[in-house]
């Protein structure tokens, strides 16, 4: 392990170049020690991550699931360890199935195709803010059973209580915080009322260890529910946004050939991770790090790692097998998986259908946002006439 590396997972630059400065020190040091951020160990091959991500008795999620840690930590159940992560992810699990997701489906297509329709009318559009920052605000609300229009208004709360934590300035949080806490109280009321079985009911009559969730867990699940199912979906729509007119012949095959649709999807989350890692504690001494040391599994690196995927650099929507680990792995793998793909399949059904060729801006340049624990394209400038 080579002790003097200056790797910095979200250092700004390395934003374009990531995989390809990923496959450099994989080949020169599969695993590496960075002295950034306090020092951390990152594993950049499919087989270490898998046993890192695979090993929760000795790679624990507890200080945190990010390298430089969150302002905001300790959310249920991301930041804990089985077995109370079991019982928190319990209380959600059901609601997150594949076939409970799919009950979403003619509703989000809908919203979709009415914005898709708005857009034609403009005759231009960044689709990176029109379209793929569009569909999951409205998926979280209707997930948790409330409006879908209601899903920004999460959005603007969490920015207020993550800029309030930053900066210490603990009126403006409790505001914003007592404002989030007060929506939520009116929507649950309403739908006791209704006889609704939703994720939100579940959470505020969830349970565990035999006590009920405290008020401060309740508020952690629904910030961790938000925070999860945007900003990585954003990033999934936009890359798959950005490869169906870029990808020579791929619109064509996918309107062919449209059982091809959910390999499209899976090759997009592959080759351009939203999440570029995940990290853990090593709570013993291990062969790859030492006990108390930070560790981070480096998606990007998994999913690109010429010893699983052949040609890994390529984007072949026909791979037969594709076991990416966009998701993670283990028990923590993404509760939300299922409703991201469901919003990925209808964006690329309903943009195939009404926009099948888009193209981009004279001057565009792919630009992909760093500086953080995700990574997407930042801008889809596009003409539609």
């Amino acid at each position: 392990m080579h002790p003097d590396w200056q790797f910095d997972h979200i250092d700004p630059l390395l934003a374009n170049p990531l995989n390809e400065v990923l496959a450099g020190l994989r080949a020169q040091c599969p695993v590496v020690h960075s002295t950034r951020h306090g020092g951390f160990t990152a594993a950049l091959t499919y087989d270490t991550i898998k046993q890192i991500l695979g090993d929760h008795g000795t790679y624990s999620s507890i200080d945190g699931i990010a390298i430089p840690r969150l302002t905001m930590t300790g959310k249920p159940p991301v930041d804990f360890d089985p077995p109370l992560h079991t019982m928190y992810r319990k209380i959600l699990q059901r609601h997150f199935t594949r076939t409970a997701v799919a009950q979403y489906d003619d509703t989000l297509r809908t919203l979709v195709r009415h914005r898709i329709k708005e857009l034609l009318a403009q005759g231009s559009a960044d689709l990176v803010p029109a379209l793929a920052h569009y569909l999951p605000p409205a998926a979280i609300a209707l997930i948790l059973g409330m409006p879908p229009e209601d899903g920004g208004k999460f959005l603007v709360w969490l920015d207020r209580l993550f800029l309030a934590a930053r900066t210490a300035d603990r009126e403006a949080g409790d505001l914003a915080l007592g404002e989030f806490k007060g929506y939520i109280a009116d929507q649950l009321e309403q739908q006791r009322a209704a006889g609704a079985d939703t994720v939100a009911l579940a959470i505020a009559d969830g349970t565990v260890d035999g006590r009920p969730l405290s008020a401060e867990e309740q508020i952690g699940m629904f910030v961790f529910l938000i925070i999860a199912g945007h900003e990585t979906t954003v990033h999934g729509l936009s890359s798959m946004l950005y490869f169906l007119p870029t990808v020579d012949g791929l619109r064509a095959r996918l309107v062919e050939e449209p059982a091809l649709l959910p390999r499209m999807v899976d090759e997009c989350l592959r080759i351009e991770s939203p999440v570029v890692g995940i990290a853990r504690t090593a709570h013993a001494e291990t062969a790859l790090v030492p006990d108390g040391r930070r560790v981070l599994a480096v998606l990007n690196a998994a999913n690109h790692d010429p010893a699983v995927f052949e040609a890994p650099t390529e984007f072949r929507c026909e791979r037969d097998r594709n076991p990416h680990l966009a998701f993670g792995y283990g028990v923590h793998r993404c509760v939300g998986e299922h409703l991201a793909l469901l919003e990925m399949r209808i964006v690329a059904e309903e943009v195939l259908s009404l926009l099948p060729d888009y193209r981009f801006a004279p001057d565009f340049r792919p630009q992909w946002s760093g500086g953080k624990m995700t990574r997407g394209i930042e801008s889809l400038p596009v003409q539609l006439r």
